[in-house]
């Protein structure tokens, strides 16, 4: 692995983490919702967020490379 490929890596590790965080915990806080609601958005977002991540990590690597 190269250096660009590396940061790359880290820049995708930082954007899922700040990406599940900035949308579990303010609906975590959020007084508004019932505990099942909370539950369902937090479980999606878990799912989710890292999912799509993981995606455009798939595609950048891959465009790199070629």
């Amino acid at each position: 692995m190269n250096d660009r490929q590396r940061k790359f890596k880290y820049i995708m590790t930082v954007i899922g983490i700040v990406g599940v965080l900035g949308t579990v915990v303010p609906n975590l806080l959020n007084a508004e919702y019932a505990a099942a609601e909370k539950a369902v958005i937090c479980i999606s977002y878990l799912v989710g967020v890292p999912l799509v991540v993981s995606l455009v990590y798939w595609a950048g690597k891959n465009i790199m490379k070629g």
